[in-house]
């Protein structure tokens, strides 16, 4: 059967974006009929592991489409460089583009693995290597690059073209479908499990027909499925060990992350994993008022977390275990008048009361402290069970927005992308109880309290 049409209830005609590539026409390059495999092995000396060799085998067969999803560092960004130095010198003319969601991805990461296997038999190759670019000539040439805008991507056409989509469960199915008007013969997709809609989505379930799929996880992997082996940049039995005791075996992180499966939970997620992960990759400025958050330890393993925010730009200011009141006030005080805040807000509830009366007392230079206590009624009180939820929501907004940049913490992301959220009888927001998670939020609980001060009415939007 193939895909349903678009339909007058919004389902969408996933054949009609997928389109036909055009058919590879011209003469071959400079490796003639030369396999991706064999070009690897022999013309770069190099060992792909077993699911790599599928990537590398399928860009030769006769499928047109090909999505990749993995676990965290499994070599599919190492394949991908291969695949494209390998392209432009098995036809002529060709051409080849790797795109992505960030600059980051497409440049330091892919981009530098190609230059990297250039370099391998630099003496064999006829183009010249730039920073993003590969030129044989005008009609031969390997780009890399980035866009806010999916338009701007247009213009590169060749009878055989490559088109390569990195992270692709990032990218949204506009900026899909630009890639696709290109009419590459030859469409590759790789990404990670981290998203539960989508092409990059669709491409292992629904549409799964119209693709040659490969999906890997940590036991695919030369280092967990070899023994004593060490391939440097491939996850570790350390790494999955870790990930295991972080997160647990049932977290979407841990499925997605380490089994390089998508979890079924992911939609349920407050924030979803993608998100909490492209907030880290993002580079914003920051702008407006300095927000400070404190939520103070309780007791037992749990962390007292200052977090700051300006704008979209949040970072972790202090994080420490065991602190009396007096010594959290003496910390938040320095920084606040040194930093020039402008909101201190302090988890009001339980042993945090005696912070936010420690702090009024002393004074703070510039900075008015707002106390906050998650379980009050919210402002939104026909939308929210609390404040809690109204704040995680405003934080989430700000995810999904693409308005914020966190730093790479593995505590936050865990935790933003793990609590789940019902509706109550009212139908209300309602955030999973503490109780119910297997680590105490600190972190995410800091950062949703920078949003607490937002004198408009947070957004209720369902993205589900």
């Amino acid at each position: 059967m193939g895909v349903e049409r678009l339909s007058q209830n919004g389902r969408i005609n996933y054949e009609d974006l997928f389109g036909e590539p055009e058919k590879k026409e011209g003469s071959p390059g400079i490796l003639g009929a030369m396999p991706a495999l064999e070009f690897v092995e022999g013309t770069l000396k190099e060992s792909p592991y077993g699911k790599q060799k599928d990537i590398l085998r399928a860009v030769d067969s006769e499928a047109r489409r090909i999505s990749v999803v993995g676990c965290n560092a499994s070599g599919k960004d190492w394949t991908t460089a291969r695949i494209v130095l390998w392209w432009v010198h098995r036809y002529s003319p060709a051409k080849a583009i790797v795109t992505g969601p960030t600059l980051r991805q497409v440049e330091d990461i892919v981009w530098n693995e190609v230059r990297g296997a250039h370099g391998k038999a630099v003496n064999k190759f006829q183009g010249k290597m730039f920073k993003r670019r590969y030129v044989i000539d005008e009609q031969t040439f390997a780009l890399g690059f980035t866009s806010d805008s999916p338009y701007k991507i247009l213009g590169f056409h060749s009878p055989n073209l490559l088109a390569v989509i990195t992270e692709a469960h990032a990218v949204t199915d506009e900026y899909y479908r630009a890639v696709r008007r290109l009419n590459p013969s030859k469409l590759l997709l790789t990404g990670n499990p981290f998203r539960n809609s989508g092409v990059f989505y669709e491409s292992h379930h629904r549409s799964r027909h119209l693709w040659e799929t490969v999906q890997i996880g940590a036991h695919d992997t030369p280092n967990i499925n070899e023994d004593e082996m060490d391939v440097p940049g491939l996850i570790t039995l350390d790494d999955m060990n870790d990930y295991r005791e972080e997160w647990g075996e049932d977290s979407s992180m841990y499925i997605g992350s380490v089994l390089g499966q998508f979890s079924e939970d992911l939609d349920e997620m407050v924030v979803p994993l993608s998100a909490a992960r492209a907030a880290v990759e993002r580079s914003l400025e920051p702008e407006g008022e300095i927000i400070v958050a404190c939520d103070v330890a309780r007791k037992g393993h749990d962390h007292t977390v200052v977090m700051r925010r300006q704008g979209g730009v949040a970072r972790i200011v202090r994080r420490v275990r065991g602190y009396d009141t007096m010594e959290v006030s003496g910390i938040l005080k320095s920084y606040c008048d040194e930093q020039k805040v402008n909101v201190l807000v302090i988890d009001d509830a339980g042993v945090g009361g005696g912070v936010t009366d420690r702090v009024k007392e002393v004074g703070l230079a510039t900075a008015r402290v707002e106390a906050f206590n998650g379980s009050n009624t919210a402002k939104r009180d026909d939308r929210f069970t609390n404040r809690n939820a109204e704040v995680w929501w405003a934080m989430r907004d700000f995810y999904m927005d693409g308005r914020l940049d966190t730093e790479n913490d593995d505590n936050l992301i865990g935790q933003v992308s793990s609590r789940a959220y019902g509706m109550d009888s009212r139908g209300r927001i309602k955030l999973q109880s503490k109780r119910e998670m297997a680590d105490p939020p600190d972190e995410a609980d800091a950062l949703a309290m920078t949003f607490a001060p937002l004198h408009e009415r947070p957004t209720f939007k369902m993205w589900v």
